[in-house]
């Protein structure tokens, strides 16, 4: 006779005192995304979660591949501190002289009197130059790219703490055969990993790197006969058992597949959790670190990337100012998978033969600058529109970053993707639910959405953001139905906002 969860170990919800029990006797593998943010967190949130690596023992390790991601993306998690700050001086001069100018067409239509003009102008130089000086004094303390080894504190540190603590490669045909088998794995949507398909051809491992380091840290578990705790920072479903925004803890699968192989229990955590049950290991944190390694850093870890509702503004303020020449090159370019060459463009726009394309990317340049003085870019971004030359020739061709051809055409995906193909009737709750509104706008939770319609999003909702902004498919075709489109998709907290048109 069997029990409750025999055979279903992996739907059986941990709790708080297990997984405290856990951090106090199991294995504990860290990824490459947790080593990595000790170079984005602050000073203190660093140095806390260094004292509970410490506390851990020889009950720590690193995966290789977890490491040899590590090392492999070091570099741009420390970034460029001297470019990050010239883009911060940059935008605030901006906004200080946008403050400035709007302060004066005010003034003049209310006739403000002069001196009391200046005290306002001097109260903005005063907020902006408190805000330069805070900018001057952090920059400094940043670890540059070109920083030796032995004066980076975060890998000066870890040398330390990872002294035989980082796992060997297997032997190269059973390294060789994990890599198929996590290939293969992600083929068939097994976790962890699979959302990381569109990897396949960055590294030599293909899509498999989660796997590496799932199965290489459960066979570390095994061989010591210990429950094993990964800590991730990856908080997508192909890792986690999720309900909305609730990460309830491992797949299912994963947690069923270590059992079976090992009689014991998996846990994930992240840095975070590591934080806020750090009195169990007696390691004395601040508060406010938790907080910190809270803090999503997608921005940080994939930097520069455009959004559909920023791609979607740009067309629009283009079209607004009589450019729709411009907008129509982006569109053609991204039908043509990123570029269009000078003679596609001259007969698109019907260009005289005369005509030339000196500083045809300016418009696209300045409303970038404008929507990321805005917030609703990153300050570093790949150009909208980059002119290619040959030698020191006449531009040849115009180049547009591959987010951008994603976004603007979602139908070419394969099957399964943005374009997958879903009954109409399934989000027809969502259709009556926006036009019953009285509102102009909504916020909404995922789950909220998936409350109305009684049955869960498609998987490219949480997948991929142009899903949200396509009117190629069943959800797009819904919202736009109802008179409203989506703004503001924020796939890491499960939010939306709908705006009607």
């Amino acid at each position: 006779m069997a029990g409750l969860f025999d055979g279903f170990e992996g739907y059986r919800v941990v709790g708080e005192a297990e997984s405290r029990e856990a951090l106090t006797s199991a294995l504990v593998a860290v990824d490459a995304n947790v080593l990595l943010n000790l170079y984005r967190y602050n000073a203190r949130t660093t140095t806390d979660l260094f004292a509970i690596f410490e506390k851990l023992g020889d009950r720590l390790v690193v995966p290789y591949q977890a490491m040899r991601e590590f090392h492999r993306n070091r570099l741009k998690a420390i970034g460029n501190p001297e470019q990050a700050t010239s883009e911060a001086r940059g935008v605030l001069e901006k906004n200080r002289a946008g403050t400035v100018r709007a302060l004066d067409a005010w003034s003049k239509q209310l006739a403000i009197d002069d001196g009391e003009l200046q005290r306002l102008h001097d109260d903005v130089d005063a907020v902006f130059r408190r805000l330069q000086e805070a900018i001057d004094q952090a920059t400094p303390d940043r670890v540059h790219p070109s920083t030796s080894a032995d004066e980076d504190p975060v890998l000066s540190r870890l040398a330390e703490l990872l002294a035989d603590k980082v796992l060997h490669r297997p032997a190269e045909n059973t390294w060789n055969a994990l890599i198929v088998e996590g290939n293969q794995r992600v083929d068939n949507l097994i976790p962890p990993g699979y959302l990381d398909a569109d990897k396949g051809d960055q590294h030599a491992e293909g899509a498999s790197g989660d796997f590496l380091v799932y199965t290489q840290a459960c066979h570390e578990a095994k061989s010591r006969q210990m429950d094993l705790i990964i800590v991730t920072n990856d908080e997508k479903e192909d890792w986690w058992w999720r309900r909305g925004p609730d990460m309830i803890g491992p797949r299912q699968e994963m947690t069923k597949e270590f059992f079976d192989s090992t009689g014991r229990r998996l846990f994930l955590m992240r840095a975070s959790d590591l934080l806020n049950r750090s009195q169990v290991l007696d390691v004395e944190v601040n508060p406010l670190s938790a907080r910190d390694a809270d803090v999503n850093r997608s921005d940080i870890a994939e930097p520069g990337k455009w959004t559909a509702e920023a791609v979607e503004m740009l067309l629009q303020r283009l079209r607004g100012e009589g450019r729709r020449d411009l907008a129509d090159i982006i569109n053609a370019a991204a039908a043509a998978g990123g570029s269009i060459s000078r003679e596609e463009i001259y007969v698109l726009c019907d260009y005289r033969d005369d005509r030339k394309l000196r500083g045809i990317t300016r418009p696209a340049a300045r409303i970038t600058a404008d929507l990321q003085s805005e917030g609703y870019l990153p300050p570093s971004v790949a150009p909208m529109m980059k002119s290619v030359y040959v030698d020191a020739g006449q531009l040849t061709a115009i180049r547009i970053p591959a987010e951008v051809v994603d976004v603007l055409t979602p139908e070419t995906r394969p099957s399964g993707t943005v374009g997958e193909a879903e009954p109409a009737s399934k989000y027809q709750p969502l259709t009556e639910y926006l036009m019953a509104l009285d509102a102009d706008s909504v916020s909404m939770r995922f789950s909220e959405i998936e409350d109305i319609l009684g049955e869960p999003l498609a998987p490219s909702a949480r997948k991929h953001l142009p899903y949200w902004y396509s009117s190629q498919n069943s959800l797009g075709k819904a919202i736009t139905t109802a008179g409203f489109k989506a703004r503001g998709v924020r796939p890491e907290t499960e939010a939306v906002e709908f705006v009607r048109r």
